[in-house]
């Protein structure tokens, strides 16, 4: 069966539409109740970095935070797509130390911070420079732990990645087995339809059993991301959502306050219509608020809605085809 994404966001340009942005928004309430705009046929998408709290929580299935004495700040930046800053690649040396590991251990590719003024300070990058190096030295710190070997932990059959396969499956509620690629980052990732990442999220941060994970995402939102990243801005807004995005247009956001979750997948995975149709979804469900947010200047600034020419003379909007209230 085909997929029917919906239409959620338009650009406009002198009163003519210009783009158009289809996608699907899932919508989770406290009973596990999950309602959709657009229909999704149950098609399977790969998670990519969307996965990353859900692969990190086997630490509670080997007590990991307590055998290493993980800090919520060491946590969060195993969960993060981070931006390569100083404030995450200390924090990431300082877990592979005490894994007795090092850089040079880590199989994601060097690649650029998302940083943009990190990579001018830099003619080599490391691979703790790789957005997804967390994730990677969480895998890698779990292997020591357990005595399994550090050369091929990557290796889909590998005990960490069974273990990361078998416990996503779990907390997605899955009863099938679930499409494999490889991420970016050369790591393995799996697919589920979006209803079972979205209650993936739920069992995560809507529930007691993985609060570890929760705090380290609710107490510290810049290491999740970093500068100008959705999921931290989104985090900032609201001290009780917490927000992890992935690529292909993929974005979770759990609200831990009132056990809801938001999932959205935009097709062309357009990342500022992503952003756009994310505020608006949480404008409308009260999950934010316009008048008394946490901080207006960064809401005024990330739900920015307006088409500006390169001098900035504003010329046309974008504008959201969806009613969170009447679907949901």
């Amino acid at each position: 069966m085909q997929q029917k994404p919906e239409l959620l966001l338009q650009q406009t340009r002198s009163g003519l539409v210009e783009l158009e942005f289809y996608g699907f928004i899932l919508h989770c309430d406290k009973h596990k109740k999950i309602k959709t705009i657009g229909n999704t046929k149950n098609y399977p998408y790969f998670h990519r970095s969307s996965a990353k709290p859900l692969q990190a929580s086997i630490i509670k299935d080997y007590n990991t935070s307590s055998f290493y004495n993980l800090t919520d700040k060491e946590i969060a930046v195993c969960c993060a797509s981070h931006t390569g800053e100083p404030v995450h690649i200390e924090i990431l040396q300082g877990i592979l130390k005490k894994a007795g590991l090092t850089e040079q251990d880590l199989q994601c590719p060097p690649i650029a911070p998302l940083n943009i003024d990190e990579q001018k300070k830099f003619n080599v990058y490391s691979p703790l420079h790789n957005n997804c190096s967390g994730k990677h030295t969480l895998m890698l710190a779990i292997c020591k732990q357990m005595g399994w070997s550090t050369k091929n932990y990557l290796d889909k059959e590998h005990p960490v990645q069974i273990s990361i396969k078998n416990k996503i499956k779990s907390l997605c509620e899955r009863t099938e087995d679930m499409p494999f690629t490889l991420d970016g980052c050369t790591a393995p990732n799996w697919a589920t339809s979006l209803e079972e990442l979205t209650i993936g999220f739920y069992n995560i941060f809507c529930t007691e059993e993985y609060n570890d994970i929760k705090n380290a995402f609710l107490n510290n939102p810049y290491l999740i991301g970093g500068k100008n990243r959705p999921d931290t801005n989104i985090m900032r807004l609201n001290h009780s959502i917490a927000a992890k995005a992935g690529a292909g247009g993929l974005l979770c956001i759990a609200n831990t306050q009132t056990k809801e979750v938001l999932t959205i997948k935009v097709i062309d995975a357009d990342m500022k219509a992503r952003s756009i149709i994310a505020f608006n979804a949480m404008l409308k469900s009260g999950w934010i608020n316009n008048i008394d947010s946490i901080d207006k200047t960064l809401l005024d600034e990330v739900c920015d809605t307006i088409v500006r020419t390169e001098t900035g003379t504003p010329v046309g909007e974008f504008r959201c085809c969806f009613d969170i209230n009447q679907k949901f």
